[in-house]
């Protein structure tokens, strides 16, 4: 369905990125991943990432990228043309969470959060649109979250972060469609990965990870239509 085809994941070494990447190998697409490579755990997983990549048979390589950073994200898109030789997808992956009532949040936690999901999704697809409007072809998902359709108690700047995306995604559809970019958003809830795992167990204090992991299955299977947790997989 992807043969030939070069795609970019930010944010792409786990956990959602990890199943987008995925499954965009086997659709037969290349994949470059791109994450804070900087950091030792973040470069091991990322590894682990394009080694599956290769094992379905596709090329895959890994780049360092802070999404906060243009410059970042300018030799993200250089090293996906240089390297493996085009640029026909993006994703826009990269994101964290915080949690806390607005009273109480420092002004450089919002920064922080909308930093990397709103701005550095900005900057990502600033980055890939002059390759993909030149060629008149190509796809940009920006991955938001339901959280982007209702606000989360507590989470006015995770909420406000992906509300953001989801207008921003919108907006660039309609102005970059007639150059043959079709930019789409994805909005998951709640999916299992090592950030909600991480945030079940600050919220509840269950420090062992194979309790917490067996705490969010019982969670999602009684709150989620699907009766059952989203895997990274579900959203590949």
């Amino acid at each position: 369905m992807l043969a030939g085809q070069v795609a970019i994941v930010t944010g792409g070494a786990r956990g959602i990125g990890r199943g987008i990447a995925l499954a965009l190998a086997e659709a037969g697409a290349d994949v470059v991943i791109a994450d804070l490579l900087d950091r030792p755990e973040i470069a091991a997983e990322a590894a682990q990432s394009a080694e599956a990549v290769r094992a379905a048979g596709r090329r895959a390589l890994t780049c360092t990228c802070d999404v906060t950073r243009y410059a970042d994200c300018e030799a993200l898109v250089a090293a996906a043309l240089a390297q493996l030789g085009g640029l026909d997808i993006v994703v826009c992956n990269a994101g964290v969470i915080g949690k806390g009532p607005v009273l109480e949040m420092p002004p450089e936690e919002w920064a922080r959060v909308l930093g990397v999901n709103a701005t550095g999704t900005f900057h990502t697809c600033r980055a890939a649109l002059p390759q993909l409007v030149a060629q008149r072809r190509g796809s940009i998902v920006n991955i938001a979250s339901t959280a982007g359709l209702r606000g989360d108690r507590k989470r006015a700047h995770y909420s406000a972060s992906k509300f953001a995306v989801i207008g921003f995604t919108q907006s660039l559809a309609a102005e970059v469609a007639e150059q043959g970019v079709r930019v789409n958003a994805v909005c998951p809830a709640a999916v299992r990965s090592g950030m909600t795992l991480s945030e079940l167990t600050q919220a509840t204090g269950v420090a062992d990870p194979a309790a917490a992991d067996a705490l969010w299955t019982k969670v999602a299977a009684k709150r989620l239509p699907l009766g059952r947790s989203v895997e990274p997989s579900d959203i590949g």
